[in-house]
């Protein structure tokens, strides 16, 4: 598994990590006011947008806490980026990138809820955005490098 893949892989098995603390945190209001965890004021506060109604996707009584989201996509990521790893010794930038892009758009949505509509950020809920962010950066760099079993320096001319 080349270094992408690792990183790639370590920063989604951190997206679970920060994905359980997120459910932790909403299920048991761990972030309560004078805490200090997540509320940093009334802006940047985990609190204010677990109560703000908007916490389930589709909103409604029938839609799923947005940490489930978090919980599934993270592990998916690790369970596809250690396949391909040991698969192909590298990061499917072709395969990750179109994943990711739809993480990304979800998480557009989410960042017009928490500051076009709830008036406030959640960093733990930022966290994962920008873990998602920055594995997007990785596979998109996986297809900008050389192609995978390609030696630096190499050409099938010298050989």
């Amino acid at each position: 598994m080349n270094r992408l893949a690792r990183a790639f892989v370590i920063l989604a098995a951190v997206g679970i990590a920060v994905a359980i603390y997120h459910g932790y945190d909403e299920i048991t209001s761990y972030s309560a006011p004078g805490t200090g965890v997540c509320n940093v004021n009334s802006f940047v506060s985990c609190l204010n947008v677990f109560q703000s109604g908007y916490t389930t996707f589709p909103p409604g009584p029938y839609g799923l806490s947005m940490f489930v989201y978090g919980l599934i996509w993270f592990p998916l990521m690790v369970a596809l980026g250690v396949w391909y790893g040991r698969r192909t010794g590298a990061l499917k930038g072709e395969v990750f990138l179109p994943l990711l892009m739809v993480g990304n758009l979800f998480t557009l949505y989410l960042w017009y809820l928490e500051l076009g509509v709830i008036h406030a950020l959640c960093p733990v809920c930022i966290s994962m955005y920008v873990l998602n962010y920055a594995m997007t950066g990785l596979a998109a760099k996986s297809l900008l490098g050389p192609p995978s079993g390609a030696a630096m320096g190499s050409s099938p001319a010298s050989m």
